[in-house]
């Protein structure tokens, strides 16, 4: 199985944090508590389209490695549009994940190295044949919400972060 290499070590996310997750819990804490004790750093699990009540409240949502996971295109936008309810003005998304096209599957190692230089690793299975989880698809969705500042793809990830719209 390929392996994919994502560094976190020079990431730093500002004021409260939500982290949206699907099983890869700690990474974006560890990554996050290196450079500020104080952070306060908020999860969002297992049901990450649902929307929960601090309205207005984080500077930084971090989507790691999780719209992989959602089915739908629909529940990514359902999943945006409370992102975008509980972010601050001026806050800001980052979104990691992998690349994975129609009507093919996809199995990778995914290796994390953190800002304490420790390696974080977890394996992505994706057998659905009718997911669509390219960064230009994510982009199409999250473009209502959020205004793209930067996008990047490589090595079959991507990165992606935009600024909330309406500031």
């Amino acid at each position: 199985m390929e392996s994919l290499f994502v560094s976190l070590e020079k990431e730093v996310f500002r004021g409260n944090v939500l982290d949206i997750t699907y099983g890869n819990q700690g990474i974006i804490y560890k990554a996050n508590k290196y450079y500020d004790n104080f952070i306060d750093v908020n999860y969002l699990e297992n049901e990450p389209s649902k929307s929960c009540d601090n309205e207005g409240y984080y500077d930084s949502c971090i989507v790691f490695f999780t719209l992989n996971k959602i089915k739908t295109h629909r529940q990514k936008i359902k999943l945006f549009d409370n992102i975008y309810r509980l972010m601050k003005n001026n806050g800001y998304v980052y979104i990691w994940d992998v690349e994975k096209e129609l009507l093919k599957t996809l199995q990778k190692n995914i290796r994390v190295s953190l800002p304490d230089k420790s390696m974080r690793n977890f394996q992505i299975n994706l057998l659905n044949l009718f997911t669509d989880n390219t960064s230009s698809k994510i982009m199409e969705g999250l473009k209502n919400y959020f205004d793209i500042v930067e996008a990047v793809s490589s090595n079959g990830t991507f990165r992606i972060v935009g600024r909330k719209k309406g500031c």
